[in-house]
């Protein structure tokens, strides 16, 4: 996952750094660092992103 990614999907269900930071288990600085692209985005954070983002996504169609 990139940060151009991560900013995007974060905009999308929109949050805040600081939000989708502890919806992750991350601080909001780490995000930022993250979607500027000073900072790698480990494997179990991009999947908990796709994750909730999913789910995101399915709720607004209606999906239990």
């Amino acid at each position: 996952m990139t940060g151009d990614e991560l900013r995007k999907i974060r905009k999308e269900l929109k949050l805040t750094q600081a939000q989708m930071g502890e919806l992750v288990g991350i601080t909001a600085n780490s995000i930022a660092r993250q979607e500027r692209g000073e900072m790698g985005i480990r494997e179990p954070v991009a999947m908990l992103v796709r994750l909730i983002a999913k789910q995101a996504r399915e709720k607004k169609k209606g999906r239990p």
